[in-house]
């Protein structure tokens, strides 16, 4: 319950904030307005690209940036208590501070998702007149994958929280961490463009899982065999698991804290 609680408190905090909320609606939607006129520049009409139609691109390009908004993000949650020290009365608390963070997490991205993403979905589609095979199947395989696709954005994430028990800024890592979800995640740009040889290299990375797959799965584009894909996220989320497991209770066991 008293994880249930936090997540609680992390949507009502986000519903709190409108004008953020508003801003953060519009700036989702210049990023689609954007992506999709370049599709529709670069692609003429009828014609494909790797194997990608038009209409595909325009779609994927809705897709993948809602999947991405719809993730929450709480990059400093970890790094200010640590730096403030309030970290050693939350180890002191009754709850893991991990699955806090989590809960935290996951609150923020309900919001996310039933008030932004699904939202804009609903305009894009009337806007952009996108065309979606939306079926129970579909669905049915949809949500597991972004479900695990979300908790290997928050695995990651915390992986990169944790650093701040080693350095005391980690400002550089999260610049480099989000600049590779921009090139190698496909969210802005689908694997399909890259040379075959890159390809196989990113598929051993956890980026292309976060948004390439699942905007894939939607449009029944999938390169790969369903339940290859489900192995794949759990070896991923375990081996990141592992890192962040590690990281963790090594920065426990280096963590000092001065003062009252």
């Amino acid at each position: 319950m008293a994880y249930l609680k936090f997540v609680s408190m992390s949507f009502q905090r986000s519903l709190a904030y409108r004008f953020e909320y508003y801003t953060a609606l519009l700036n989702a939607f210049l990023y689609i307005f954007i992506f999709t006129s370049v599709w529709k520049a670069l692609i003429p009409e009828g014609e494909t690209a790797n194997g990608l139609t038009r209409e595909n691109m325009i779609a994927y390009a809705v897709l993948s940036t809602l999947i991405k908004s719809s993730f929450g993000r709480n990059d400093s949650l970890l790094s200010q208590k640590v730096r403030s020290g309030e970290i050693a009365v939350d180890l002191m608390k009754p709850f893991s501070f991990p699955l806090m963070y989590l809960s935290d997490t996951f609150g923020s991205s309900l919001f996310q998702l039933f008030a932004r993403s699904l939202p804009l979905l609903v305009f894009c589609v009337l806007l952009f007149g996108i065309s979606i095979p939306v079926n129970t199947g579909l669905i049915l395989q949809f949500i597991p994958v972004y479900f695990l696709a979300f908790m290997l954005f928050f695995l990651m994430s915390f992986l990169i929280s944790s650093f701040s028990f080693y350095f005391v800024e980690i400002f550089p890592f999260w610049i480099f961490y989000y600049a590779m979800i921009t090139l190698c995640s496909g969210a802005i740009i689908p694997l399909d463009f890259f040379p075959e040889w890159l390809v196989n290299i990113l598929l051993s990375t956890p980026f292309p899982y976060l948004f390439y797959f699942p905007t894939m799965l939607l449009l029944e584009r999938m390169s790969m065999p369903y339940e290859m894909l489900l192995l794949r996220y759990l070896i991923l989320l375990a081996g990141v698991g592992g890192l962040c497991w590690f990281s963790y209770q090594g920065g426990l066991r280096k963590l000092s804290i001065a003062g009252g």
